[in-house]
């Protein structure tokens, strides 16, 4: 263990001591975070009104209908649950809600509810909507018109820069682990490093060992970095306050560096130079790149592409830090992804032992 220690250290001052991988595992994270961070996707888009609709009957339905057929509003009907995610993640910009014992009796109230950052756009909505609730009483031989309440939430929205940061540290330990690793052990190869280790008293284990508990501490810094960097430049907030989704986090970092680390090794165990690696490197991290929602939903994608950007290694490791970085997440709600991992870890294990050779 000590001969494996020191070999770690070793490996962490030659890596910092290259330029190119600060770059690539800190300054073109936080560049590529920042820009888009700022840049405000989806800001231009028709503002979005998310419908509880706890009555669903023909008056409901009528309301409902109205409001959805203004081309300047987008419509969404879901659960309350649905919809404070949606909030907090600034997709949704107000939600109606409408009691389960409404109908055209003035005293039955519809709320909207809104963000204090929204409240101009909620105000819109509430024209709109009183308009929509006149002309339907009017129809219906009603004197008096309803009144529509409203209610500000104090929810934190996270807004895109929310969505994006954990996706960006995602992608960030994706490359850290593949391309960090790939190039240092081609490199090794090539210079005969490996081959003559073999020669010494250490063994291939110590210098494995060395190799990824050097990587696995450098990950995590880098990891904590990245949010910390978020939360002062971008003003993000993490887990809604809660410690406990630094642990999750944590947990994840660990995960997605051990299954990265050792997609490394199987790339630069079956790649005899640096002409091999690079291609297969980049076959393998671009498709994650964009199939993993690391910058947007899954959504907008096709169905089929969907379903296997859902299973890629990179996209459990996006979910579980998006989650525990936005919700606070309990770890259990997130064990399938933490069981998706551990899947692609033991699989990709399987093939590095297969594929790795030392010259």
């Amino acid at each position: 263990m000590k001969i494996a220690l020191i070999i770690a250290l070793a490996t962490m001052k030659m890596y910092f001591r290259r330029s190119q991988s600060f770059f690539w595992s800190l300054f073109f994270p936080v560049v590529l975070m920042i820009g888009l961070g700022f840049y405000g996707f989806g800001e231009f888009s028709p503002s979005k009104l998310g419908i509880i609709d706890g009555a669903n009957n023909q008056y409901s339905k009528e309301l409902i209908k109205a409001i959805s057929e203004k081309k300047y509003i987008k419509t969404e009907i879901n659960t309350r649950e649905i919809f404070d995610k949606k909030v907090l993640e600034g997709k949704i910009d107000s939600v109606l809600v409408i009691p389960d014992n409404y109908n055209h009796n003035n005293e039955v109230k519809i709320t909207l509810e809104f963000e204090e950052s929204k409240e101009i756009i909620a105000y819109s909505f509430e024209d709109t909507i009183n308009s929509v609730i006149k002309i339907i009483d009017l129809e219906n031989t009603n004197n008096e018109t309803q009144k529509l309440s409203t209610k500000i939430k104090n929810n934190s929205n996270q807004g895109y820069k929310g969505f994006l940061v954990p996706g960006i540290v995602s992608l960030a330990i994706m490359q850290s682990g593949i391309l960090g690793v790939v190039f240092t052990l081609i490199s090794y190869k090539s210079q005969g490093v490996l081959r003559r280790l073999q020669a010494t008293p250490i063994s291939s284990a110590h210098f494995l060992i060395g190799q990824l508990a050097s990587r696995l501490l450098i990950i995590t810094i880098q990891t904590v970095l990245l949010f910390i960097i978020g939360i002062l430049v971008l003003n993000i907030n993490i887990g809604q306050g809660s410690i406990l989704a630094w642990i999750n986090i944590l947990i994840f970092s660990l995960l997605g560096s051990v299954l990265f680390l050792i997609i490394g090794l199987a790339i630069s165990g079956a790649s005899p130079n640096e002409d091999y690696a690079a291609p297969i490197a980049n076959l393998i991290t671009f498709p994650m790149m964009f199939l993993s929602g690391v910058f947007f939903e899954n959504d907008v994608l096709p169905y089929w592409i969907k379903i296997i950007g859902q299973n890629l290694p990179l996209s459990p490791l996006v979910t579980g830090m998006r989650e525990s970085s936005l919700y606070g997440t309990n770890t259990l709600d997130l064990l399938p992804e933490v069981g998706l991992i551990i899947l692609w870890i033991i699989v990709c294990f399987i093939i590095g032992i297969k594929t790795f050779k030392w010259e």
